[in-house]
């Protein structure tokens, strides 16, 4: 087998985890080997995030620099190459697909397409759909290395032993951008704040109406505030310092959450992956319908699997 797939990763952890189980269950349904590139996106000079899933199991290889679009050269090359594809009917890309609205959608009609012996693929592909049919190899592969030092966290057993609810809040989701802010930014920051917590809310009576004794763990990038709404004598405030992490703060974060019994998930590709990895048979996980969100849309119409309870 000598073909191959070359995923150009980016964004962060949450992101690069759907990119590669969709590029693994598509090689596997077109018999390619697949190879990741891990550089390309991220040597942008706006691209803050770096690669992340050297800290999982994967069985991928990393691909060779020939196979990367590196540098100023590799840049112009992938975008003359890019204009040149749309003209060739066997397609050294596989970009995912947009509808009007520029939403992306499942989509796996371009299977039966022909492609050049090197296809590069790059995209969210932020659904299940993608690698539904090869769910416990992609779950076996996002096993986490450092699996033995995070269960020595102070919150693992808390989970572990408790009928354990995952919440996450996330906090100046519109102000956090690297370009100057303005007041729109910081209002609609606050609308979202505002939107997630009555959503969590409205989430965590029906949590509690099947759930024996249930204990809420709360996770945000900022708790700022959040005293007054989940006061931390009635919700476990998962913070971790980063200097004792070893910078891997993020990951312990992402398997913490993924030995939580049963979850409440917000609008994120983070917290969507710490419910889906959840080895607990008997979980629920509950999603937001459209209505709870104005402020803010999924990229993805297929983002949430079927079997999530919509609140």
């Amino acid at each position: 087998m000598n073909k191959k797939i070359i995923l150009r990763l980016s964004n962060e952890i949450g992101n690069q985890m759907f990119m590669y189980a969709a590029a693994y269950s598509i090689s596997r349904s077109i018999d390619r080997n697949l190879y990741i590139d891990n550089e390309t996106a991220f040597q942008l000079k706006k691209n803050i995030s770096t690669y992340g899933l050297d800290e999982f199991n994967i069985i991928s290889n990393i691909a060779p620099d020939k196979l990367k679009f590196l540098r100023l050269s590799g840049y112009l090359k992938r975008k003359f190459l890019l204009k040149l594809d749309k003209l060739k009917k066997v397609k050294k890309f596989y970009i995912e697909p947009k509808n009007k609205e520029k939403i992306t959608y499942f989509d796996n009609k371009f299977l039966k397409n022909k492609f050049q012996e090197n296809l590069f693929m790059e995209g969210h592909f932020e659904s299940e759909k993608y690698f539904k049919e090869h769910k416990q190899e992609i779950i076996n592969q996002f096993e986490f290395k450092l699996k033995n030092f995070y269960s020595k966290n102070k919150f693992f057993k808390l989970l572990t032993n408790s009928n354990s609810v995952s919440i996450c809040v996330r906090q100046n989701r519109f102000s956090e951008k690297l370009r100057k802010i303005n007041s729109t930014d910081i209002k609609m920051s606050e609308n979202y704040s505002y939107e997630q917590i009555n959503y969590i809310k409205k989430s965590i009576e029906l949590i509690k109406s099947k759930v024996p004794n249930p204990k809420f763990f709360i996770w945000s990038n900022n708790f700022n505030n959040l005293e007054k709404y989940f006061p931390e004598n009635q919700y476990t405030h998962i913070k971790n310092d980063e200097t004792l992490t070893e910078g891997r703060k993020p990951l312990l974060d992402l398997f913490l959450m993924s030995n939580a019994k049963h979850f409440i998930v917000i609008p994120s590709s983070f917290n969507w992956w710490g419910a889906y990895l959840s080895q607990n048979q008997g979980k629920i996980i509950i999603r937001p319908s459209n209505k709870n969100f104005s402020t803010f849309k999924i990229n993805n119409l297929d983002f949430w699997p079927e079997k999530w309870i919509k609140v």
